[in-house]
């Protein structure tokens, strides 16, 4: 179990450090070099969107597999376990959100991040009652 669990995080991990990355068009394909760009900042976005939806429940969710995995598979304690599923879940939003302001038709976004952020308080919030 240990062994899977560690293999589907290192997918996982490979999969995000992939997507950060940005292949430079101008260059010939044999090459394939990355380029990455500076990340792009964004308010203008909508506090009600679809986008903020899945962020949130994206994130409670990851809250509460994280303190799961913990709890359960590890033994760790309560308080500790939460502290790791709000750290993973945390992570990974903010992982995307750098993803996103280094792509060239997005940008990073802090309502995304406050999404996140509340979606991981709901999901450990759901957990403990």
């Amino acid at each position: 179990m240990r062994k899977i669990l560690m293999s589907i995080f290192l997918l996982v991990f490979i999969g995000i450090a992939d997507m950060m990355a940005v292949e430079n068009p101008a260059r010939d394909s044999a090459a394939s070099t990355i380029e990455l760009r500076p990340v792009s900042f964004t308010i203008a976005d909508s506090w009600f969107s679809r986008d903020k939806a899945h962020h949130l429940l994206t994130s409670a969710f990851l809250a509460s597999a994280g303190y799961y995995f913990f709890r359960e598979t590890r033994g760790v304690s309560d308080l500790k376990a939460q502290r790791a599923g709000v750290s993973f879940s945390i992570s990974l939003g903010l992982l995307k959100e750098i993803r996103d302001g280094m792509q060239a038709c997005n940008d990073f976004s802090w309502k995304d991040l406050a999404a996140d952020c509340a979606g991981t308080a709901l999901g450990i919030l759901l957990i403990k009652n």
